[in-house]
């Protein structure tokens, strides 16, 4: 059960980071200028009127215009923060230090596996950058099980205690720096030595920093430590205990300050009585509280504004605004301006901004960017979606998204056109034969197909046809489908 857990995690973040959403256009960094660049939003932070989105294509950072009501981005990929790949974990070091930590996908005997990439960081937001190497062993270390590769080590997060940096990762386990990241330290919290390949509480996967007290998540539950490393208190998941943690593997790990509450994303790790959810202290974790278990969601974060609570999940984002509210849950989210629509349950990221006397809400799913502002029952959602829009690159007029397209991951393929006109009938895709598959109505905003035909079936793997016509102008396209 564990061994399937751990690598069923890592799958959906290596999905997530590194999964193309475009067609060979996708590394074309010129028409991503202004816009979001990749839909995968895996970890939000934000900074007074900044906010930074991580995705498998790089780091986004928005910034509200007031003028156009829109959020301008800037893009910053490989050759800005030198590190390969996307972005696997963000967090600030002091109110002007953010690092990041990167990592890329890699094909080793077949297998699609993570690999790290380094970190780096940045004190003018974005001006400028500094590298860190992937921290990895010289294979003649004798002290501990020496990591030498940095396939399966990448940096899941990362947490500040004072001058010293944490992170957290599967195969390197958890390490300190005191220099920079210019020497690492290995560091157990169980004082065994260090195998992460035969030691489930050395892979590490979460971090928290709370008035100088370090919480780190593993494979085999939580420790915590007052010392800045020097000792530490473990909390494990014991069966039936309702006052112990749910599960033993930590995803997510967070801080609420107006309830002093620890939060922990809770999944089952070894053991049958163990189960998913999210765990909740008040005290220091003398005492947990199981919440969502009858749900079992995967949650992958939290974000707070006051008493409510926010948990991004693969169920959609759960919420309550108090402590003794009911819990509800967010899935389809809709843009009645754009017509763009959020449909996938998946969400990986949120966080709460507070800036200028208001307080806004960003949800980051496998499918793009929703934000809000709080405060207001009523208030609009508006959805930010990466694509490349046909104003920006005017051929051909229509085309359709992602490439490939599986029904059962994506859940629809998308059609754009300029937004400034219209269809003037219905989209038509044919097989590779030309016979008729579905006609989409034209009424819709941002058109999209669900991988099914006229029958309500789900097509076959292999090459389908569109047609459309856009102002008089007909455009013939090619969508193709991997079941």
């Amino acid at each position: 059960m564990m061994k399937k857990t751990i690598f069923i995690f890592l799958a959906i973040l290596t999905t997530t980071l590194f999964a193309g959403t475009f067609r060979a256009l996708d590394n074309d960094y010129d028409f991503f200028k202004g816009r979001l660049h990749g839909n995968g939003i895996v970890d939000l932070i934000v900074k007074d009127s900044l906010i930074w989105a991580a995705t498998g294509y790089g780091l986004n950072k928005g910034v509200y215009d007031p003028k156009t009501d829109s959020w301008k981005w800037q893009n910053f990929h490989e050759e800005d923060y030198i590190g390969r790949g996307g972005v696997s974990a963000m967090a600030y070091m002091d109110d002007s230090t953010l690092w990041i930590a990167t990592a890329f996908d890699t094909t080793i005997h077949e297998d699609n596996l993570p690999a790290g990439s380094g970190l780096s960081y940045t004190r003018d937001n974005g001006r400028t950058w500094h590298h860190v190497p992937q921290p990895v062993d010289s294979r003649y270390v004798t002290d501990y099980n020496p990591t030498t590769t940095v396939v399966q080590n990448l940096v899941y997060d990362i947490a500040f205690v004072d001058s010293t940096i944490w992170i957290a990762s599967y195969g390197g386990g958890l390490r300190r720096s005191d220099d920079m990241g210019r020497t690492w330290q290995v560091v157990t919290t169980d004082g065994i030595y260090f195998s992460s390949g035969d030691n489930l509480n050395h892979r590490a996967f979460s971090l928290l920093s709370v008035e100088d007290t370090l919480w780190v998540g593993t494979a085999e539950g939580i420790s915590k430590s007052a010392d800045n490393g020097s000792t530490w208190q473990r909390f494990l998941s014991k069966g039936n205990d309702e006052q112990t943690i749910s599960g033993n593997f930590i995803v997510s790990l967070a801080y609420q300050p107006d309830a002093h509450a620890v939060w922990a994303a809770t999944v089952e790790a070894v053991g049958n009585e163990e189960r998913r959810g999210v765990s909740r202290t008040v005290n220091g974790g003398k005492i947990w509280q199981r919440l969502l278990m009858d749900e079992g969601i995967f949650a992958h974060n939290f974000a707070f504004n006051g008493k409510e609570v926010y948990i991004p999940s693969d169920q959609g984002v759960w919420y309550r605004s108090q402590d003794d509210a009911d819990w509800q849950v967010i899935t389809t989210l809709s843009d009645p301006v754009s017509g763009e629509a959020l449909v996938q349950e998946e969400y990986y990221s949120a966080a709460v901004q507070h800036y200028n006397g208001q307080d806004r809400l960003w949800l980051g799913s496998s499918d793009g960017l929703a934000t809000r502002l709080l405060g207001s029952a009523n208030a609009p959602w508006t959805i930010i979606r990466s694509y490349i829009p046909v104003s920006v690159r005017p051929e051909p007029a229509v085309y359709a998204y992602p490439v490939p397209f599986s029904p059962s991951r994506h859940l629809y393929v998308r059609f754009e056109y300029d937004e400034n006109k219209s269809l003037d009938e219905p989209i038509k895709i044919f097989d590779f034969a030309l016979n008729p598959v579905k006609t989409l109505g034209n009424d819709q905003l941002k058109p999209k197909w669900d991988g099914k035909n006229s029958s309500g079936d789900t097509v076959a793997s292999g090459v389908y046809f569109f047609k459309a016509k856009v102002s008089g102008k007909v455009t013939w396209g090619k969508i193709v489908v991997i079941n």
